[in-house]
């Protein structure tokens, strides 16, 4: 009596194992997805709060309105940012005036990762474009700030839209993450 496997048990086995995998790739590869826009909106309520905290230390004085994707090279200069670039948003005190702050003499996004708001473990390996908004009503919106779910005051502080690598579920074409102005973060999925 001869121990061990046959070829055709062991090809058998080799047919279930590939059927098991073939099966379960799509699923590891949802959940990949969901875990990566699961963290996409946890950072894009970071960036929101952020930029909330960031607006009444500085008195008034809010972020450029733009987008960066961390995972690009000019994204991962904004995300890095050394704390040594860190600059006080206000010195004197006084508050800043809304309608005379302009785009370009608000702080850069860098300034939140830089003074500490932000932290770069939040956002680095996600494959999304974050944009920060002027929530300020009546405010000049980036034209990546313009959805539709943001009509009249409820305008965005953030929106988050899927590139490269997000997904299929997840292109900027067709989802998009923002935090409107009661700080909740939703998508055009909700």
């Amino acid at each position: 009596m001869k121990k061990g496997f046959t070829l055709m048990e062991i090809l058998a086995v080799l047919l279930v194992i590939a059927v098991v995998v073939s099966m379960a790739v799509p699923v590891f590869r949802s959940v990949r997805y969901e875990v990566k826009n699961g963290q996409a909106k946890t950072a894009a309520k970071k960036l929101a709060d952020a930029m909330r905290s960031y607006y009444q230390v500085s008195r008034g004085l809010g972020v450029q309105q733009g987008c960066f994707t961390p995972t690009t090279t000019d994204g991962r200069n904004i995300v890095m940012a050394a704390a040594s670039t860190c600059t006080s948003p206000t010195s004197d005190g006084i508050p800043y005036q809304n309608s005379a702050v302009t785009n370009s003499s608000r702080s850069a996004v860098s300034q939140l990762f830089a003074c500490g708001y932000l932290s770069y473990k939040d956002f680095v390996s996600l494959p999304y474009e974050f944009c920060t908004c002027n929530p300020i009503k009546g405010g000049s919106q980036p034209a990546k700030c313009q959805i539709s779910e943001a009509t009249g005051t409820n305008t965005p502080f953030a929106v988050v839209r899927g590139v490269d690598g997000a997904g299929k579920k997840y292109t900027a074409s067709a989802y998009h993450i923002y935090v409107d102005q009661t700080m909740k973060v939703k998508d055009n999925a909700d």
